[in-house]
């Protein structure tokens, strides 16, 4: 069931998202993650928004930055230790860079880019507050590939790394505990910001009515191949005793044409084929018409 607003800490990604659109926080807690100095940042114009976030083919970029170099900043948030997050990561990137190049820059014009995800959980296992990855040769692990990418995981639960205290003090609040030091305090007092603006309340509202109409399509959808795939079943066993079309439609209730298209796609893979492979193909059969 999903959260009412109200209820939203910094660790919920829609709250997350506002709360980094102070420029002054977000240009900070970068630098409380990377451990540099950052001289300032703004918001560019990146065609992040992809449909609903719900799945990893429709997505929704969190938080877009870019620095003074032009370094370009992806930040998300996450606290469900999903399968394929890392490959999901290399995903992100590609989206940004294909937004640059259909804005006319060529290859060597890319920024330079790194994709921050912050899990409140350890996904590698090590017990690292950052995980860093960088393009590295496998013969000579110090020479680096410099193709402008990188990919940082923040274990908001680590307890090994050299990190500073601030660090540890805002992972305090990813944690869902009080609030410590300075800048913890400042994060947390935004998050009661945003939680009086009756603008983005009214925003996560509906968010949250289009993602519940994607699941329950999503449901709909799976019910429908599930309901065929069993007519599938059904018909190869009746194909095997070397029934006519007639016959199937009339035993099984269904119209002659829906059993004639079925039968058609059986014929041309096999009645011994996977019945999960037939249903995909009647399926996109069924989309071409």
């Amino acid at each position: 069931m999903s959260k009412a607003f109200d209820e939203l800490t910094i660790a919920d990604d829609f709250m997350f998202s506002k709360v980094m659109l102070n420029e002054r926080l977000a240009k900070h807690f970068l630098e409380v993650i990377l451990g540099c100095r950052i001289h300032s940042v703004t918001y560019p114009k990146y065609e992040h928004y992809i449909n609903v976030r719900y799945d990893a083919k429709s997505i929704r970029l969190d938080v877009i930055l870019e620095d003074d170099n032009h370094t370009v900043y992806n930040l998300e948030m996450q606290t469900a230790k999903l399968i394929g997050l890392v490959k999901r990561s290399r995903y992100y990137q590609d989206l940004i860079d294909l937004d640059l190049l259909q804005k006319g820059a060529t290859y060597d014009e890319l920024n330079h880019s790194i994709v921050i995800f912050i899990c409140t959980f350890d996904l590698f296992g090590k017990n690292q507050w950052i995980y860093r990855f960088c393009n590295v040769c496998q013969q000579l692990p110090e020479l680096k590939l410099q193709d402008g990418t990188e990919k940082v995981f923040v274990n908001t639960m680590g307890e090994l790394g050299d990190v500073d205290e601030e660090f540890k003090q805002v992972m305090q609040i990813f944690n869902g505990l009080q609030a410590e030091g300075d800048f913890a305090e400042e994060l947390q007092q935004e998050v009661e910001r945003v939680k009086l603006s009756e603008e983005w309340r009214r925003e996560y509202m509906t968010l949250q009515v289009l993602l519940d109409d994607t699941k329950r399509e999503g449901y709909k959808e799976g019910n429908r191949e599930g309901n065929l795939q069993r007519l599938i079943h059904q018909i190869c066993r009746k194909l095997q005793k070397r029934k006519n079309i007639p016959d199937i439609a009339d035993e099984l209730e269904e119209t002659e044409d829906v059993i004639a298209e079925i039968v058609s796609v059986i014929e041309q893979c096999g009645t011994d084929c996977d019945e999960e492979l037939i249903c995909k193909k009647v399926l996109e059969t069924q989309q071409e018409k």
